[in-house]
């Protein structure tokens, strides 16, 4: 869920579908050694957005051939993109879990159009919710990107709330959303397995990242390292959410003043923002 693509702007990041028979809201993605995935978009679920792409690569390079027997769980899988990537390359054992109904429902429809018969275990739940107690040795997530709204801004939101679209709240609360996830992720986590977590500059990461080892007294069960960074534009989903550009920004300064949110704007006013690849694993 990171990121807000326009979809005239990030257009070159997709490929139509060639196909007579498909929807004109498809899409494809190619990601590399071969491997393409299909998509029909929806206005209840996330397109994949260009963070989505960058973890999606990632995947590519850490899902070797050799570790296609591997358990793989995506958190919060959205379109399904990233549990459908593994099945790309291989990895046979597959589940997935999203709080969205309407988000398994697109996932699952995604994966018969890549693959015709269903593998992947999907479930719907908050997080690691009504998932059976088992542990993987990877996980991906992508969670929210910003921080929990102010309560002006979410009064002002509430005012311009898109019906029938993807809620603005869903990029919101996920410094939140990242704390429950990490608490909760060494229960699911195998004793050698590996989370790849993206994270947007405007959760504020080092903050996120404090907190969560002063809750655990400075020694917190899992350790982590940075990947990659990339920085990417802020694009807006719809019209909806362009209407809110100038509250946005205003927010955003506010968490930066407060050292909870890392930028850049150029001067054209397009907001930068860094995309984190963190791999969290146990500690020794």
């Amino acid at each position: 869920m990171q990121g807000l693509i326009d979809h005239g702007l990030a257009g070159q990041h997709y490929l139509d579908f060639d196909k007579s028979n498909c929807p004109s809201d498809s899409y494809s993605i190619y990601y590399g050694l071969g491997q393409q995935l299909d998509f029909i978009h929806s206005p209840n679920v996330f397109r994949v957005s260009l963070a989505g792409v960058r973890l999606g690569c990632y995947l590519l390079r850490s899902l070797s051939s050799s570790r296609s027997s591997n358990s793989f769980l995506d958190v919060g899988t959205g379109s399904g993109v990233h549990a459908l990537l593994a099945r790309k390359l291989g990895v046979q054992d597959i589940s997935a879990t999203d709080i969205s109904p309407y988000s398994i429902e697109q996932a699952k429809l995604h994966e018969h159009i890549n693959f015709r018969q269903p593998a992947i275990s999907f479930c719907i739940g908050d997080l690691f919710g009504n998932l059976p107690e088992r542990q993987y040795e990877t996980i991906s997530f992508n969670p929210p990107g910003w921080r929990t709204p102010s309560p002006s801004l979410t009064q002002q939101l509430d005012i311009i709330e898109p019906t029938g679209q993807l809620p603005m709240e869903a990029m919101f609360y996920g410094e939140q959303i990242i704390a429950r996830f990490l608490d909760n992720l060494p229960k699911y986590l195998a004793p050698t397995g590996t989370a790849i977590v993206g994270l947007n500059s405007l959760v504020g990461i080092r903050d996120v990242l404090n907190k969560y080892k002063e809750r655990h007294h400075g020694t917190p069960p899992l350790a982590y390292r940075l990947m990659e960074r990339h920085t990417l534009p802020l694009l807006y989903y719809s019209d909806h959410w362009q209407a809110t550009n100038k509250l946005l920004k205003s927010e955003f300064e506010q968490w930066a003043n407060q050292d909870l949110a890392a930028y850049s704007v150029d001067e054209h006013g397009i907001i930068f923002w860094s995309y984190e690849i963190v791999e969290f694993y146990h500690s020794k």
